[in-house]
């Protein structure tokens, strides 16, 4: 049994398509199948589905029961209070998968394809004119706009640029503001040879932005723009290999600490410490992540690996601190038999790998610092750091949602929601509470004129957890750092325009590989 909702609403049952009658019963089961799996209240069905007329009493269990006597399985639809589960397969839980998995397959246009025939017409086609599900299908059509831009990606790196320039022509038509299909466009025309073509592509769309928006283009825009005027040969960079993390790993540190590390790829060992609270496995499956190694991976061997109390990793066995997480990088380092590494550090993970690179300078290539301080003290008023580590330990569900909000606040429903289940299912409250008192408490201030390998500094202007100023201390305060001002909000990397982030990376690390 399959409920549909990528197109109109129906149920595909030993492949006959079942209608299902009746305009307020479609909405019920559609919101039921865009939560399939987790309890959906009365309260919030009879909110979205029947709005400021709410039904007679007992109506929405009458609509249950009809559907459940049509989908054929009294099981499909379970009530538990305070409301209902739908216990059936979605094409959009298919559609999702398949997205996801697109990351790590050998042919992930393959995955693409597959799941972009799930979608039939326009989602949610005949519930219209309820507000919370019109958003709701605005967000599948976009989810589906991604996986077109992704297969366009793939698509890319295989050299397929004439079939891709009348498609890409079409969806720029359809969709004259998104940015990243123009962007494709441009690579497209580039590569077939029609350069003055490519750079009328950004002229076109620059002057509609600023008529018809008043603004300017982004700077993935912008940065490729520039790239196709100096014909340079990063536009051509070979397509990332395939990701493929090697099996987990375990080594332990003097203290006694298990630590749980992976690495993918081949080249020059690329340590990144956890931003934090991590998790090997589960942290793998969001595509935006392997996303954003992918060109890491094809220059590099990416090391990453979880904290102790966190993900595959054991317990924390002693309180944590600064020299504590510094053990545990270089137990991780000299587990992977490396002698020298560049490191990468974020958020908290920033002063962990400044203050190695500071003791430890024969050990550092290079050194990137994204979203970092060197004073943890300064990243909030002491009351609201004392407050915000309260709610973490009293109420930890609260919490992983508010960590959302600060972390990626540019991210959509889909990874917001990875990133909620992730911090759920590998750290408690305790430990949560913990490690951001941790994080508060470390201080690197008085090592930052002991950094002597070459370092490269990123922050997001308006980046929500860590302050911009934090940034442009470090760059000013390390010998001969460089310093990349990225537009934004979202803290995690990988998050937002993280084509700036991972370009701005790979530049540097390519540019002092001698």
């Amino acid at each position: 049994m399959l409920v549909r909702i990528l197109g109109p609403v129906d149920v595909v049952s030993d492949g006959v398509v079942r209608p299902v009658r009746g305009s307020l019963r479609k909405a019920l089961l559609a919101v039921l199948a865009l939560r399939a799996g987790e309890i959906v209240s009365v309260d919030r069905l009879v909110d979205v589905v029947w709005g400021a007329r709410p039904p007679t009493a007992n109506t929405v269990q009458t609509h249950v029961s009809a559907l459940r006597r049509m989908l054929g399985d009294r099981d499909a639809i379970v009530a538990r209070s305070p409301g209902y589960v739908l216990n059936a397969a979605t094409d959009l839980a298919r559609a999702q998968r398949l997205i996801e998995r697109a990351g790590q397959a050998p042919d992930p246009a393959a995955c693409l394809r597959e799941a972009l025939a799930l979608w039939r017409d326009k989602p949610l086609a005949d519930v219209t004119g309820m507000p919370w599900l019109d958003e709701e299908a605005e967000r599948l059509a976009l989810l589906r706009l991604d996986a077109v831009e992704a297969l366009n990606e793939a698509g890319l790196a295989l050299g397929e640029h004439a079939r891709l320039v009348p498609e890409l022509e079409e969806l720029c038509r359809l969709h004259p503001f998104r940015e990243h299909l123009h962007r494709q466009l441009m690579l497209a025309l580039y590569g077939v040879g029609r350069q003055a073509d490519a750079l009328g592509v950004y002229d076109r769309l620059r002057r509609a932005l600023d008529e018809q928006l008043g603004v300017e283009p982004g700077p993935a825009l912008r940065e490729s723009h520039t790239a196709l005027l100096r014909q340079d040969a990063s536009v051509e960079r070979p397509p990332a290999a395939v990701l493929t993390a090697e099996p987990n790993r375990f080594c332990t540190t003097c203290s006694g600490a298990r630590i749980a590390y992976n690495a993918t790829g081949r080249g020059s060992p690329l340590v990144i410490p956890p931003a934090w609270i991590s998790a090997l496995e589960l942290g793998w499956e969001d595509p935006g992540l392997r996303a954003f190694c992918a060109p890491l991976v094809a220059g590099h061997r990416v090391i990453r690996y979880d904290m102790p109390g966190t993900g595959l990793s054991g317990p924390v066995l002693q309180p944590r601190s600064l020299d504590s997480e510094v053990e545990a990088l270089r137990t991780v380092v000299d587990a992977v038999g490396a002698e020298r590494v560049s490191l990468l550090g974020a958020s908290m993970g920033a002063p962990v790998a400044l203050a190695f690179a500071a003791r430890h300078p024969d050990r550092v290539d290079r050194l990137v610092l994204y979203g970092g301080y060197a004073d943890g003290a300064a990243i909030a008023p002491a009351s609201a750091r004392r407050a915000f580590v309260g709610l973490v330990r009293e109420n930890w569900g609260l919490g992983t949602e508010l960590l959302a909000d600060v972390l990626m606040p540019d991210g959509d429903a889909a990874a917001r929601a990875r990133f909620v289940r992730m911090q759920r299912a590998t750290a408690s409250a305790e430990a949560a509470a913990g490690l951001l008192t941790t994080c508060y408490g470390f201080r690197v201030t008085e090592l930052l004129d002991r950094v002597a390998a070459p370092t490269l500094v990123l922050h997001r202007r308006e980046d929500r957890a860590i302050p911009y100023a934090s940034g442009k201390e470090l760059a000013t305060r390390i010998r001969d750092a460089r310093f990349v001002a990225l537009e934004g909000r979202s803290h995690f990397p990988y998050v937002g325009d993280a084509p700036a982030v991972v370009n701005a990376i790979v530049d540097f690390l390519a540019g002092h590989a001698s």
